[in-house]
């Protein structure tokens, strides 16, 4: 039995990334200084850092790899946030106006191409061709999903494999090249290496699955955005499709042609009642479907030796599986 929390062991890490974040976001522009700083400041748990440190704990290797690439991939998050704002046009994150809101929609564009910069940059002195290769693989995952965030907005129908893999690239990759680029930061052995990337990803998966119940069953005031701003602004996720597949099987089709005729400018009593179909009948199925990636990624950190580093892992798996917000 461990002695302290994971956020109590990783607490002086953390502060080091969070102290070269501040430095990395300034540039010789006033305006993107204040964009990126507008982001830094909005909040954020640093999941990725984490899964960064504590893989990397798993062997002992170089620790200033470990932090450089705990920063670069926080980089990377915020600037698929304010990318990912801008083409929603959505007006809030996690409370806060979002950066297109609070500057404008060319400042957004060019902070977030700023921080993938900054990000490229940062790591640009770690010598290891595979690093990199995983490295940019990872970038392009995540501008691969940008794009189908916009091309699917309103399109319906979505099919089951293009829901995961759109949040596989949404959210999924990141986690998952957390946990990879942090074993290979340390030169953890490949099986260790293999089963924390797969932990990675399965947790990256559940994680965002149920960010998307959420974005239907909690408040804006804990969500920090509207309640079902994912249909909003017209991204179909997985509750919505459970529950067109629920009422389908009644052979009651007015939930699914809603969606088919669902337009920005449509009725607020349409997308009222989408979300409480949704509510009713879309919540249980995505809450199996999370859990059973959820188990997978139990699964695979069970076949890491034990140790206090698992101990956390396993701390950190726990409480992203029943979060509210």
């Amino acid at each position: 039995m461990i002695a302290v929390s994971y956020k109590a062991f990783l607490q002086p890490y953390i502060y080091e990334v969070e102290q070269r974040l501040q430095t990395l976001i300034q540039s010789e522009s006033t305006v993107i200084t204040n964009a990126s700083m507008h982001i830094l400041n909005s909040g954020g748990k640093r999941v990725r850092p984490m899964f960064v440190l504590l893989s990397g704990f798993l062997a002992k290797g170089e620790k200033e790899h470990l932090i450089r690439t705990a920063v670069s991939l926080e980089l990377i998050h915020m600037a698929s946030l304010v990318h990912d704002d801008y083409i929603d046009n959505s007006d809030k994150r996690r409370g806060n106006t979002s950066v297109h809101m609070a500057f404008n929609k060319d400042t957004a564009i060019r902070t977030g191409h700023f921080l993938l910069a900054r990000a490229l940059e940062n790591i640009a002195e770690i010598n290891d061709s595979q690093y990199h290769q995983i490295f940019s693989k990872t970038i392009l995952e995540v501008c691969f999903g940008e794009f189908d965030q916009m091309a699917d907005r309103f399109n319906y129908p979505i099919t089951f494999t293009e829901y995961l893999r759109r949040i596989n690239r949404k959210t999924a990759i990141l986690i998952e090249a957390s946990c990879h680029l942090g074993a290979v930061s340390t030169n953890l052995d490949s099986y260790t290496t293999y089963h924390v990337k797969q932990f990675g990803h399965c947790i990256g998966m559940s994680y965002q699955i149920i960010d998307d119940i959420l974005d239907y069953t909690s408040d804006e005031v804990t969500l920090g955005k509207p309640v079902g701003s994912d249909i909003r602004n017209g991204h179909v996720t997985y509750p919505l499709i459970a529950a067109i597949d629920v009422l389908n099987q009644h052979e009651d089709y007015r939930l699914e042609q809603s969606v088919m005729e669902l337009q920005q400018s449509s009725d607020e009593a349409v997308f009222d009642y989408i979300i409480e179909q949704v509510k009713r009948y879309g919540v249980h199925s995505s809450e199996v479907l999370s859990r059973k990636y959820g188990d997978k990624a139990k699964f695979h950190l069970d076949q890491l030796p034990d140790s206090n580093i698992k101990s956390y892992l396993i701390q950190i798996h726990e409480k992203m599986l029943k979060r509210i917000y």
